[in-house]
């Protein structure tokens, strides 16, 4: 029990760190923008963003927790703006002309070459 209290809090740490953004009034999506929309019961959520914070921390996304009203909004905003048709779920990181449903193994690929013109170049 204490194994698995330690594992949620340190999955939702993760989910707070991704997350940049919480019920912010955005009524319409950017081309310019990747946004990830996540739930905080959901597991693949929280593989994605820790995959994410690891492997792509100079990216520069939006994040929103569909528990929130303004968040479910612009999550069926952009299940309908990207045209799916499948029963929509989480994790959904949208960009561009492109999308990325559910998380696996084979999409981390499709997000390292996918999220490329999103990364922040630091300066040194």
């Amino acid at each position: 029990m204490i194994k698995t209290a330690k594992l949620l809090m340190a999955a939702l740490g993760i989910l707070a760190t991704v997350s940049c953004s919480n019920e912010e009034d955005i009524t319409s999506l950017s081309q310019n923008e990747v946004y990830f929309f996540y739930q905080e019961s959901c597991p693949h959520c929280h593989e994605a963003a820790k995959y994410i914070k690891e492997n792509h921390a100079n990216a520069k996304i939006k994040s929103f927790d569909i528990k929130m009203p303004g968040n479910l909004r612009l999550f069926a905003k952009s299940v309908k703006e990207y045209d799916i048709t499948t029963p929509a779920g989480t994790p959904l990181i949208c960009f561009g002309k492109h999308y990325i449903m559910g998380w696996g193994d084979e999409d981390k690929e499709k997000l390292d070459y996918l999220i490329k013109p999103y990364i922040q170049e630091t300066k040194n």
